[in-house]
């Protein structure tokens, strides 16, 4: 072999092996710039005591920032998802299914001492959230969250219990309704209402179902006294003052007993605790003897609601037949996660940018066990 074919040969071997180590560092280099999105989240377990308890925060989060309706119960986790900033700073990404308790939500009561409705008043629904967690700085704060509720199917409770309560229509235009609460508050006024008169604020909830005759349930809201005149009468349907607030929750039933030609009524309330006066927030203390700060876990709230959580009708009924639980959270996608300023000066990088919530990924121990299994109150 000549001279110049050698050097030939070198001079390629030598660009064959820069053009290998090119492609080697370009290949380590291209996946840190360019992230693929299933990299970006860990998914967890559903049942171990980081998702459980995200979401009892959560939960209870949601529970004292609605003002109507009844507090929701924990059923069951169903996707726990991390997306880490590289540090100490982690957003999850939690969703959950949640149940509706006998508890209006003003009772201010902890979820856990709430229980879920039978499943013929079964009120279902599922939520989702974003968390952020620092754990340096001890930081736990539920960022935004949305739920999408509905009342379990009529016709399948029908098909299990014919003769079960059915639920009256929202309007409560049934004059037995509103008759059911004025003789079931008036027998609660004679009987056991100590100096003070209840007045009628608010229907919450009504059923009806044949027992010896007709036979109405119903659930309200009562405020103390002095009472609007003629509020007890049907002509004015129970409207309350102007400036009532609502002290408690009353339960009350009206059976007419045809036959008979009597009528059943019964009622037992149960009233609010008085809030204590909420002290500001104490700022994080400063450092001692090299210790991080703390801070609060419960964080101000910003203005307005961080959620919403949305109701649909029952799925037999005739124009809702939607199956699907339409729950957003990507509003909130390309926009940093909000904290109040009081933790972000405490947060060490920048706010992390929220992503498209995931929905796939999830982790084989998903969705964790339900405290009702039954197919009829889990969202499909």
């Amino acid at each position: 072999m000549d001279q110049g074919s050698q050097s030939g040969r070198m001079a390629l071997l030598l660009f064959l092996s820069l053009l290998g180590l090119f492609h080697s560092c370009w290949s380590g280099v291209l996946p840190a710039q360019v992230p693929q999105v299933p990299s970006l989240f860990t998914s967890h377990p559903c049942n171990n005591s980081l998702g459980l308890t995200m979401a009892d925060i959560t939960l209870q989060d949601i529970n004292n920032e609605r003002k109507e309706g009844y507090i929701f119960r924990l059923n069951r986790v169903v996707d726990v998802q991390e997306n880490s900033q590289g540090g100490p700073d982690s957003v999850f990404y939690l969703t959950f299914d949640v149940l509706e308790t006998s508890c209006h939500v003003l009772s201010r009561k902890n979820w856990k001492n709430c229980e879920a409705r039978p499943l013929h008043e079964s009120v279902y629904g599922r939520c989702k959230a974003l968390f952020f967690e620092s754990l340096t700085r001890r930081i736990l704060y539920v960022s935004a969250y949305n739920c999408t509720t509905r009342p379990v199917s009529q016709r399948d409770i029908h098909m299990m219990c014919p003769d079960c309560p059915s639920p009256v229509p929202a309007n409560y235009s049934d004059p037995w309704v509103f008759q059911a609460v004025s003789e079931s508050l008036a027998k609660y006024n004679k009987e056991a209402a100590e100096g003070k008169k209840l007045c009628f604020y608010q229907i919450t909830r009504a059923s009806t179902q044949w027992v010896v005759g007709p036979a109405y349930f119903v659930e309200y809201l009562v405020t103390e006294g002095p009472c609007k005149e003629g509020q007890s009468g049907l002509q004015q349907h129970l409207k309350p003052l102007v400036d009532a607030k609502p002290v408690g929750l009353c339960k009350g039933s009206l059976t007419d007993s045809r036959a008979r030609l009597e009528k059943s009524v019964s009622v037992s309330c149960e009233f609010f605790e008085t809030q204590p006066t909420v002290a500001p927030e104490s700022q994080p203390t400063e450092p001692h003897d090299g210790q991080q700060p703390v801070c609060p876990t419960r964080a101000p709230q910003q203005e307005g609601p961080k959620g919403t959580v949305q109701f649909l009708n029952d799925p037999d009924d005739e124009g809702h037949q939607e199956k699907l639980f339409p729950v957003q959270m990507d509003s909130a996608s390309g926009k940093p996660i909000y904290l109040p300023p009081i933790l972000q000066s405490f947060v060490l990088a920048d706010l992390p940018i929220v992503l498209p919530f995931p929905e796939q990924s999830r982790s084989s121990e998903c969705p964790g066990p339900a405290e009702n299994p039954n197919h009829l109150v889990l969202p499909p």
